[in-house]
């Protein structure tokens, strides 16, 4: 637990000294106006992403091939939405196909060692 307190320290002086440096080079209102476009946009991708989920499941289209990516793109609405420098370029960064082709192999390790472990709960809808 003292970890990821000091992860979140560090991830915290980081994002000021960031945004010092960006208010220093850019000024107040465009900072300010990149950081509610990012959120905006986490919030459109987030809404489009949840209501096309929905709406393919409902028409009993096969979503599972396309999980993965549709995770990226989830994490990257929220990561856009969370004000923050670091998590907007993060956000954005998952957007780019290669970016994602490199995180996907990884994300379908990591779930599958977790269904192996037996810490992973999933929901049946049958």
């Amino acid at each position: 637990m003292q970890k990821i307190t000091y992860y979140w320290a560090a991830y915290g002086l980081i994002e000021l000294l960031t945004y010092i440096l960006l208010f220093l080079w850019l000024g107040f209102w465009p900072l300010i106006f990149i950081q509610i476009a990012s959120s905006l946009f986490g919030i459109f991708i987030v809404k489009r992403l949840w209501r096309g989920i929905g709406q393919n499941v409902s028409e009993g289209r096969n979503i599972t091939p396309h999980l993965l990516d549709m995770f990226c793109f989830f994490l990257a609405g929220i990561l856009l939405i969370i004000p923050g420098i670091i998590t907007t370029i993060a956000g954005l960064l998952l957007f780019l196909p290669f970016i994602r082709t490199w995180i996907k192999p990884r994300l379908s390790r990591w779930v599958q060692q977790r269904i192996n472990q037996g810490n992973f709960t999933y929901f049946d809808m049958k």
